[in-house]
């Protein structure tokens, strides 16, 4: 790049490039909606850097947006070069969440807590700062240093109830959960590593399950419930394109 651009304004020029306005990104209705205001967006574009860890989770989903590249990332977020890759389920972004040390290694570390009734507003409001500050707050244990950002998520229904002590998330679990940035989305989602995710999606609310197939050329995600009953929760496919959030279960607060 032969030319130095404020954050704001390489963002602006990389939206017109690909023809996307300000109004389709804050627009509600609109598969792009960003998930806060325009007035937040326009004060976004107007910024020299991306400090504040808010202001880089809002920039991080706007990009999500846009599709940009490797060279377009590097720009907006330079990277320390310390590693050349970082597999999906590995954070990069500190977490803004209250921790307490307990000792022993441990902590408790108090976060945003989604109960089932905050759920259709959360869905609208999970980007809004002042709308996260009405959430909840919800404390439990982690056994070591977190990385990353953390929230709780309150189950519902019993689609990812196996009957057994090990991975049953019954209804009413709380679930303390790690969050995926969307950077890292167009990578394989190491269902390995972690047994149960939480997405946030644009029609379907929040859900909790597990990844049973992926798409990385189309973004086509395969989930599947642990209830055995495939009559009744037989396995479905949502598109990346449609989710705000993706999050790891970490654990299950039984």
């Amino acid at each position: 790049m032969n030319k130095i651009f404020s954050k704001g304004n390489f963002i602006k020029r990389l939206m017109k490039k690909k023809g996307i306005t300000q109004e389709s990104l804050t627009d509600r209705k609109n598969p792009q909606y960003i998930g806060y205001s325009r007035g937040t967006l326009i004060n976004l574009l107007s910024k020299d850097n991306f400090e504040d860890g808010l202001e880089t989770e809002k920039v991080r989903i706007l990009l999500s947006r846009l599709n940009p590249t490797q060279e377009d990332m590097e720009y907006i977020f330079p990277s320390n070069k310390k590693s050349n890759a970082r597999d999906i389920g590995e954070f990069d972004e500190d977490g803004g969440d209250q921790l307490q040390p307990l000792g022993d290694g441990r902590y408790a570390l108090t976060a945003e807590f989604v109960p089932v009734k905050a759920r259709a507003g959360y869905l609208v409001g999970y980007a809004d700062p002042e709308y996260l500050e009405t959430l909840p707050k919800y404390t439990a244990t982690v056994d070591h240093m977190p990385k990353g950002k953390y929230r709780y998520f309150e189950a519902e229904g019993d689609s990812m109830n196996d009957g057994t002590i090990e991975h049953a998330i019954l209804d009413g679990t709380v679930l303390q959960c790690r969050k995926i940035m969307p950077h890292h989305w167009a990578g394989k989602l190491h269902s390995h590593k972690w047994s149960s995710f939480v997405f946030v999606h644009r029609t379907e609310g929040i859900i909790v399950k597990q990844v049973a197939g992926q798409d990385l050329e189309t973004g086509d995600v395969v989930l599947r419930s642990i209830n055995p009953d495939k009559t009744k929760y037989p396995d479905f496919t949502v598109n990346l394109d449609d989710i705000r959030e993706i999050y790891n279960v970490v654990k299950r607060i039984l």
